[in-house]
């Protein structure tokens, strides 16, 4: 896999890292029980319990699953841009950062408090990319 393709999917595990983690910490508030709108146990405590036992545990392991195949995604894009601090100096790391693990637009991309120029952020990408492929 080229590091454009690593790095793109990086950027995409951590979107989809931030959703998990935040359904991971509501506890699956998502969930509905299947009687909403029906009549039925009116019992929120009840309605809980079961969702506890017969949806979220299961739930619950997908999600920490995922989540852990997300996070080592993510670390080894890391090492990736570490690797490229060291041969090439910080600012084209903090490039790379910025737009593939903060998931920034290039309208927001900065190095010293400066917007950086699309075509000088491109480049640093596409020069580091092509460093890691060798």
């Amino acid at each position: 896999m080229s590091a454009r393709d690593r790095f793109a999917k990086a950027r995409s595990a951590v979107l989809e890292l931030a959703q998990i983690q935040a359904l991971i910490s509501t506890g699956g508030d998502d969930w509905k029980p299947e009687s909403v709108g029906k009549s039925g146990n009116g019992d929120p405590t009840a309605n809980r319990a079961v969702y506890n036992v017969d949806v979220w545990g299961v739930r619950l392991k997908e999600l920490r699953d995922r989540e852990s195949e997300l996070l080592e995604i993510i670390g080894r894009v890391l090492v990736d841009i570490e690797l490229v601090r060291g041969e090439f100096g910080s600012d084209y790391a903090d490039i790379l950062d910025q737009r593939y693990i903060d998931c920034l637009p290039w309208s927001q991309v900065e190095l010293h408090g400066r917007k950086v120029k699309l075509s000088t952020g491109k480049k640093r990408v596409k020069e580091a990319f092509a460093w890691l492929d060798k």
